[in-house]
């Protein structure tokens, strides 16, 4: 039995490991040149707007589903292996991942090359869920961070926030090329690849981060990530990034990431005007 969320959606189900699906809005082969991915079950503060925007505006949106916990799980010879599913687009990213989530398995165990195998497969899934039958030029991720970032003095927690960003490009950090702090919280942003779309965020008051396209071609900022990927292929990528409760700490800020996912569209519907 697979949990739908959304009013009109369906699911698809991973065949290499059926408690692993794709809740589903919308259609991918429908004529909008856009496609909405949620990586993170534990991120979901705006994804029930996203998905009555899709039903309105036309495009897909895809939530990646399991057991409603931040990392996936993979159940290989009885053992269990967990990946950042974010981390899973290059073979780069995944196999660092799954290093990272799994410490206690060596590196040359053959859990972890049977996991990276199994990852690819996954990713491939979730992008061809995405693209249809004629890939989108747009992928739009939504994701939902902490209050502050880990030592910031403030009892913050996390590595998302506009400041943070400030500071890392600052420090020479080769991933960024821009960053512009606006009008709003520290942790509602948005991370981009295109420089017209900074450009106009930032016009329009809002935090924004630009990534540096030469992350495509560098492997120590090959993080497997969706950007990378998306720099990569040369999909235009925008990432929707708002503050949720964690643990006590912070609030969701789910009237920011709505107005953020409004001002989404407005820049789709520009670029396809």
């Amino acid at each position: 039995m697979h949990n739908l969320l959304f009013v009109l959606s369906h699911a698809l189900v991973f065949p290499q490991q059926p408690n692993i699906y794709l809740e589903i809005v919308g259609n991918s082969n429908s004529e909008k040149d856009w496609a909405f991915f949620a990586p993170h079950e534990t991120e979901f503060v705006a994804n029930q707007y996203v998905a009555e925007k899709i039903v309105d505006k036309g495009g897909v949106f895809v939530v990646l589903r399991q057991h409603g916990e931040r990392l996936i799980t993979f159940n290989i010879n009885n053992k269990e292996v967990k990946i950042d599913p974010n981390r899973m687009f290059t073979r780069h990213g995944r196999i660092e991942s799954l290093k990272k989530q799994n410490p206690t398995i060596s590196e040359q165990s053959p859990l972890i090359t049977q996991a990276e195998q199994l990852a690819e497969k996954l990713s491939h899934f979730v992008l061809a869920s995405l693209n249809g039958t004629k890939p989108p030029s747009t992928l739009v991720a939504m994701h939902n961070n902490t209050n502050g970032y880990t030592g910031d003095g403030k009892d913050g927690y996390g590595d998302v926030s506009i400041i943070r960003y400030q500071k890392k490009l600052a420090s020479g950090a080769n991933y960024l090329i821009d960053v512009t702090q606006g009008d709003h919280d520290e942790d509602d942003l948005y991370f981009l690849t295109d420089k017209n779309d900074f450009a106009t965020t930032k016009q329009y008051g809002w935090n924004a981060v630009l990534q540096n396209p030469e992350v495509a071609f560098d492997p120590e900022e090959d993080d497997g990530s969706l950007s990378v990927y998306a720099e990569m292929k040369g999909y235009r990528y925008i990432n929707v990034e708002a503050e949720r409760e964690n643990n006590g700490q912070g609030e969701n800020h789910l009237s920011v990431q709505t107005q953020m996912v409004d001002f989404v569209f407005t820049l789709l519907e520009d670029k396809n005007k």
